[in-house]
């Protein structure tokens, strides 16, 4: 059985999961993002970047980009398929990211329910953010209110199981949406070696965000960015001047 530390790595999945998401063509977050952003400023950090798609978004805003993620095979392919002269792609952990308040946007996307330590990765993403910069953290946290049904279905049907018939559903759906060839691939790539990867996530909760986002970050806005289980956070950081 795979262990729960390979199955939340990307390195066997970037490229697939690269191709869901362009797949999709549902950028929820991109879009919402652009609200939020700055829309100019000096250095800006994407954290857990992925193959890049955020990240170029950012280079079209900040002079520099480092965009970092812990997954070499992701970082490989953000520099192959996302390159620009102002973004900086580094295979690295968050809090290897040095030097206090020296961006004026951190930005992070769906990376936080993979760290350890919610409080510890807060506190260090708060810590990099310049006077008068700005965090934008985005994630999702599980329902807090669940329907009787559902509840049933969960008690009795593992989650992969789960898993696997939402994989069926958007099938069915698909094909009549986007066609035999297009159903099918996001089919053949939900239910791979991705699905390992759905099984382990452990998301935190909404109540363990507001606690420790209230004590971190004074004055921040918990947003809906994508549906109910998703929120950000957006703050801004006090500008002494």
């Amino acid at each position: 059985m795979i262990s729960r530390a390979d199955a939340q790595s990307f390195d066997g999945v970037a490229a697939d999961y690269d191709r869901l998401a362009e797949l999709a063509g549902d950028d929820r977050a991109g879009e919402w993002l652009s609200a939020v952003l700055p829309v100019a400023g000096r250095r800006a950090l994407d954290l857990g970047c992925g193959a890049g798609r955020h990240s170029v978004t950012l280079a079209e805003r900040f002079e520099e980009v480092d965009a970092i993620d812990l997954s070499g095979p992701m970082i490989k392919l953000a520099r192959g398929r996302r390159p620009r002269p102002n973004i900086t792609y580094r295979e690295a952990d968050l809090h290897e990211i040095e030097g206090a308040g020296r961006y004026d946007l951190v930005l992070s996307v769906l990376a936080l329910h993979h760290v350890p330590d919610l409080h510890a990765a807060l506190a260090h993403i708060k810590a990099l953010v310049a006077p008068g910069g700005r965090a934008v953290l985005m994630d999702m946290y599980p329902s807090r209110r669940v329907a009787l049904p559902r509840r049933l279905l969960r008690s009795v049907l593992p989650l992969r199981w789960r898993l696997h018939g939402l994989a069926m559903q958007a099938l069915m759906l698909n094909l009549v949406r986007r066609g035999p060839s297009a159903a099918w691939e996001i089919y053949r790539l939900s239910t791979g070696a991705w699905l390992n990867h759905l099984e382990s996530d452990r998301f935190f909760s909404r109540e363990e965000l507001d606690t420790i986002c209230r004590s971190l970050f004074p004055g921040c806005e918990l947003r809906s960015w994508g549906g109910p289980r998703a929120v950000a956070v957006v703050w801004d950081a006090t500008d002494p001047a």
